[in-house]
C-alpha cells in the first residue's frame, strides 16, 4: 500500500472533511453534507432548494446538540434569515443577511426576540471580490472587534 508523503497527510488530517449525499432529481432534492470541524464536531448541512429552507446542526463529539440554525434561502440559495437555537433548542436570536451587487454577503444583523439588535457583521472585500476581513459591532453600533487585511510589502 502507497505511503502518503508526511506532510500531504498532516494536511489531510487538519482540513475538515465534507461528504455530499443527494437525490438524482436537482428539482426535489434536499442536498446533505458534513463538515468534520478540527475540534471533533460535526455540522451536518440540511439544505432544501424546492422550499427554499436549509438547517445547519452542530453535534459535539459526544453527540450532543450544540447549535442548530433555520435558514430561510432566497430565489438563488443565499442566506436570507436565520434562527439560532442553542443545545436544548432555546432560542438564542435571528439573523438577516444582506448583500452587494455582486452576491457578496457585506451584513450579517443579529436580533433578540423582540426584534431589537444585538449586534452586527459587516464583512470587507477587495477589488478583485475576495473577503478580506470584517468588523463586529454591539447592538449600540460601538465596535467591538476587527479583522485587518494582510498587505504585502514590495
Amino acid at each position: 500500500m502507497p505511503r502518503l508523503p508526511r506532510f500531504l497527510a498532516l494536511i489531510i488530517l487538519a482540513a475538515p472533511l465534507r461528504l455530499v449525499a443527494q437525490t438524482d432529481s436537482p428539482a426535489d432534492a434536499v442536498r446533505v453534507s458534513v463538515l468534520l470541524n478540527p475540534d471533533g464536531s460535526r455540522t451536518v448541512y440540511e439544505a432544501d432548494n424546492v422550499n427554499h429552507k436549509s438547517i445547519a446542526t452542530t453535534t459535539g463529539k459526544d453527540g450532543k446538540m450544540r447549535e442548530k440554525i433555520r435558514y430561510d434561502l432566497d430565489e438563488g440559495g443565499r442566506f436570507l434569515r436565520g434562527e439560532v437555537y442553542g443545545p436544548k433548542e432555546q432560542f438564542r436570536f435571528f439573523a438577516k443577511y444582506r448583500y452587494d451587487g455582486d452576491n457578496h454577503l457585506i451584513e450579517e444583523t443579529h436580533f433578540a426576540k423582540d426584534q431589537s439588535v444585538i449586534g452586527k457583521i459587516v464583512f470587507r472585500y477587495d477589488v478583485t471580490g475576495r473577503q478580506i476581513g470584517y468588523s463586529s459591532y454591539d447592538g449600540n453600533g460601538r465596535l467591538l472587534g476587527q479583522t485587518i487585511p494582510v498587505t504585502k510589502r514590495p
